[in-house]
Parts: structure tokens; C-alpha cells; sequence
């Protein structure tokens, strides 16, 4: 259940700091530009310079905003199905279900296992192999599959 809670605090606050930052970072840059025409002094069309003079700061600056735009849609996209089981969690209404335990495989260095019972993939951090061809009953969240609660029967 840790995991479901960090997930759902780590995706919701980059995007929630991309829906704060950027725009403050964007009015912030307005504000200067336009406190800086107001202070400089007019000069003559043939003293003007390049209308960008510094187009490698502004091109940066654009860069680095269209890459943390594409990072906090891509975690606000997937956080939909922990966003998703948010009520589920708070009201502790679990979908429930019971079979023999197929398969556990683990993937390594990921923190869950993936169980297999009846044919349908759920993910869990205490069910290991040793369990494999058990029946259990167990709930979990509906749309990440997350198992939160289990009983196993010999």
C-alpha cells in the first residue's frame, strides 16, 4: 500500500508544480520585459540591434520548459489509474476475488511481484514463488491490480 501512496504524491506534485512553476517562471519573464521597455531609452531605428539578441537563452529557456511540460503530462498520465483508485482507498471498498495462484514472476529490481491467478495479472510485495499453486482469497484495487489484502489456503 506504501507504493500506491507514493506514487499518487509523486506524479500528482510534478504536475502540480508544472501548473504552478510555469506559469509564475512565464509572468515572471513577462513583467521583466516589460518593466524593461518602460525603463530603456528610446533609440533611432539605425541604432537598433537584432530584435532577439540573446535567442540562445530564449531557445534554452524554451527547451528546458517543453521538456518539463512532456515530463509532467507523461506522470500525470500515469498517475490516471492510481487517481482512479483514490476513492476506492479512502472508502476501503476493495474488489475482491479468489483462484489458485498460477505463476509469481519477479522482475528483479522492481519493488512488486506479478501473480497471476486465474489467468489475470495482480501485483503484491509479500506474495513470492513459494506460494505458486495455493488458493487464495484476496482484495485488490480495481484498476492498478494492486493486491492489498490476502489470505492463502493450503
Amino acid at each position: 500500500m506504501w507504493y500506491y501512496w507514493f506514487t499518487l504524491i509523486f506524479c500528482l506534485s510534478i504536475v502540480l508544480m508544472a501548473l504552478i512553476i510555469i506559469p509564475r517562471i512565464i509572468i515572471a519573464l513577462g513583467i521583466e520585459t516589460i518593466r524593461e521597455r518602460l525603463n530603456k531609452p528610446r533609440t533611432k531605428k539605425s541604432e537598433k540591434g537584432k530584435p532577439f539578441e540573446n535567442v540562445k537563452f530564449v531557445m534554452q529557456f524554451t527547451g528546458a520548459l517543453l521538456v518539463f511540460a512532456l515530463v509532467a503530462t507523461f506522470l500525470g498520465y500515469m498517475s490516471v489509474p492510481y487517481l482512479h483508485d483514490f476513492p476506492h482507498v479512502i472508502q476501503r471498498e476493495y474488489s475482491s476475488e479468489e483462484g489458485y495462484i498460477d505463476d509469481v514472476y519477479d522482475p528483479g529490481k522492481s519493488w512488486d511481484n506479478e501473480v497471476e491467478v486465474n489467468g489475470e495479472l495482480f501485483y503484491s510485495t509479500k506474495i513470492k514463488e513459494k506460494h505458486e499453486g495455493r488458493f487464495m482469497t484476496f482484495e485488490y484495487l480495481p484498476n492498478t491490480k494492486l493486491i492489498v489484502s490476502y489470505k492463502l489456503w493450503e
